[in-house]
């Protein structure tokens, strides 16, 4: 077991570390939606920047100029329960420090899953979420285009069409993600997908981009756990736990697989 790095998703008594030092909880929950301080222009005021965000029009914390954080509050959804982890490495060379990165853990809620006719992980109905955990510093730009790169083919398989809605879709997708500086080892990504068709960025607890496209939801999760899969390692992991999760329950995923403890 290990510390908690503090991040405000993370609500467990109990955290797993990677082969590479990195930590997961195993429980976590989702950021409250940010609100913006006032909604209407009354001037400069430091560490804020008056923009359009995730709710609305307003002044929000300039997380780059001494903001305070404004998705601070505990989450107040469901609990989800860690079921795998994995190392994204360049060209699967995960033993080469510098190709490590990121590590990323599947989350799930245990009730979407339960059940005789439960539908598996890979169905837009279960609530789940993928986190990574940054392996070495990186550009947000340059995470970015990597996703754009990967997900293009899929959305063009998926839709059976070169050009779309999809476009859009996924472009506001690697917004979220170039509009950020450098992101330090240990920082924070959520994609949050509740079986609405939806899926929301978090970057260091703080929501980037929401986005309603069920389209985009399969890409991402067919970047992990479908036939070509950008790291089949965790797909595996993600795999095996979430067998374990179905037929006994997320607590039953201990120590989950993936992680140092589970390798011992």
């Amino acid at each position: 077991l290990a510390g908690s790095r503090g991040a405000e998703s993370e609500q467990a008594s109990e955290v797993y570390e990677t082969n590479t030092e990195l930590s997961f909880p195993t429980t976590i929950s989702i950021p409250p939606a940010p609100r913006p301080m006032i909604q209407k222009w009354t001037g400069s005021k430091p560490g804020y920047v008056f923009q359009m965000g995730p709710s609305g029009l307003g002044y929000y914390p300039d997380r780059y100029k001494g903001g305070i954080n404004y998705a601070a509050a505990p989450g107040t959804g469901p609990p989800l329960g860690l079921v795998g982890v994995g190392m994204r490495c360049m060209l699967q060379r995960c033993d080469v420090h510098i190709a490590r990165a990121y590590a990323i853990g599947l989350y799930i809620e245990e009730r979407t899953i339960r059940g005789g006719d439960a539908p598996p992980v890979e169905d837009p109905k279960v609530n789940k979420t993928l986190r990574l955990v940054m392996a070495r510093e990186v550009k947000g730009g340059h995470i970015g285009k990597g996703f754009d790169r990967t997900l293009i083919p899929k959305m063009r398989d998926i839709t059976g069409q070169k050009q779309g809605d999809w476009k859009g879709e996924l472009r506001k997708f690697t917004r979220a993600f170039q509009r950020i500086g450098l992101m330090k080892v240990g920082a924070e990504v959520l994609f949050s997908m509740p079986g609405d068709g939806s899926i929301t960025v978090y970057v260091d607890g703080v929501q980037h981009e929401k986005i309603q496209s069920p389209t985009l939801c399969q890409g991402v999760v067919e970047m992990y756990l479908g036939d070509s899969p950008v790291a089949p390692l965790v797909k595996e992991h993600f795999l095996e736990g979430f067998r374990t999760a179905y037929h006994k329950g997320c607590k039953a995923n201990v120590p989950p697989p993936g992680t140092h403890a589970a390798a011992a």
